[in-house]
């Protein structure tokens, strides 16, 4: 992995962020579709990229939300396409799922459910999101944890730190106080490894962070200090001297970017409460903007199939995730910056 070729020292002054999110509300605005979905563009090579449109398209929506003053492309009739195609996807407890796959009415990724709370709740639609988080609230078991509601998403996989840690902060972004809070922490703290990470695995990106990210979030807004102290030096010792996060895992031949990589470790970093003074945080953000593309994305890569016959047909970029990630980053230091 090596940076490119511009160096960017953040921040130079907000006009320089604001003109990569408006390149990146561009790039939204390129991928969307004419029923209002933001899919990656790799759905015209992969159709198995499909998989993942409603989960893309939320993800999109969240970082417009986030910057929705710095682009005027993305006006009410814009953002309200994107809503209405969403609202057509809801099951009947106004949960979604991740993407176009045959699913029961009562089946749904909490994931997916809890990042559209949180996007509506950006844009304001308070009402709206409140009923769902209700709904998602009730979903969480006496023992703490939320799960995967869908099917094809192996039972060992689907109780995992990041599910728990997503619906925990749909929640509190609305002041909604779950319904065993003591437990879900104990919980997420049960899953935290001696190492300070969560684990790893394939079916969530194949990196520490995806797992580690949401739950540090929910960790921190309660005030769990040393869980969220160990995957703050877990994580800065994880970054490579270039201020990169990349790494690996035996057995795949494909990974996501190293673009992917570090903007969601930066993301773990900064819900320990690291902001633009942290050097790490500097650091990774003077290798990660300029890897900005002339579209306005940053590369996702691949999602990490496994190399079985099961999964040898399955091909989905990850460029819009990628780009929403770095969006909602920036958005969270912007503010942090403006509070101080």
């Amino acid at each position: 992995m090596t940076a490119g070729n511009t160096r960017f020292t953040f921040p130079r002054g907000e006009s320089e962020v604001t003109g990569r999110v408006a390149a990146a509300l561009r790039y939204f605005g390129s991928c969307q579709q004419s029923d209002g979905a933001i899919p990656d563009g790799s759905i015209i090579r992969y159709p198995t990229a499909k998989l993942l449109k409603y989960w893309d398209t939320v993800n999109a929506l969240k970082a417009i939300a986030i910057w929705r003053e710095v682009s005027a492309d993305w006006d009410e009739g814009r953002v309200g396409r994107v809503l209405a195609y969403l609202k057509a996807q809801e099951k009947p407890n106004g949960m979604i799922s991740w993407g176009e796959l045959e699913v029961s009415s009562a089946e749904f990724c909490t994931e997916t459910s809890s990042e559209y709370i949180s996007a509506l709740t950006h844009l304001g639609l308070r009402e709206e999101a409140g009923a769902k988080a209700r709904y998602l609230r009730a979903r969480q078991s006496p023992a703490g944890s939320w799960s995967e509601v869908h099917p094809h998403v192996p039972k060992a996989f689907q109780t995992t730190s990041s599910v728990t840690g997503f619906a925990l902060m749909a929640l509190y972004e609305l002041d909604e106080e779950p319904a065993y809070l003591d437990e879900a922490l104990d919980f997420l703290a049960k899953e935290q490894t001696k190492s300070g990470h969560f684990g790893i695995n394939w079916f969530y990106y194949n990196t520490h962070y995806y797992l580690a990210g949401p739950a540090t979030a929910a960790l921190a807004a309660y005030g769990c200090h040393s869980a969220v102290a160990a995957i703050r030096d877990f994580t800065l010792s994880d970054q490579h001297r270039d201020g990169y996060w990349y790494a690996e895992v035996d057995g795949f031949s494909s990974t996501i970017s190293g673009e992917l990589q570090t903007v969601l470790a930066l993301r773990t970093l900064v819900a320990t409460g690291a902001g633009l003074d942290d050097p790490a945080v500097r650091k990774g953000l003077n290798w990660l903007l300029p890897q900005q593309r002339a579209d306005g994305s940053w590369s996702g890569g691949p999602y990490p199939y496994p190399d079985t016959e099961s999964y040898q047909e399955f091909r989905a970029l990850q460029d819009v995730f990628a780009t929403s990630q770095v969006l909602i980053l920036l958005g969270r230091l912007m503010r942090r910056k403006a509070e101080q």
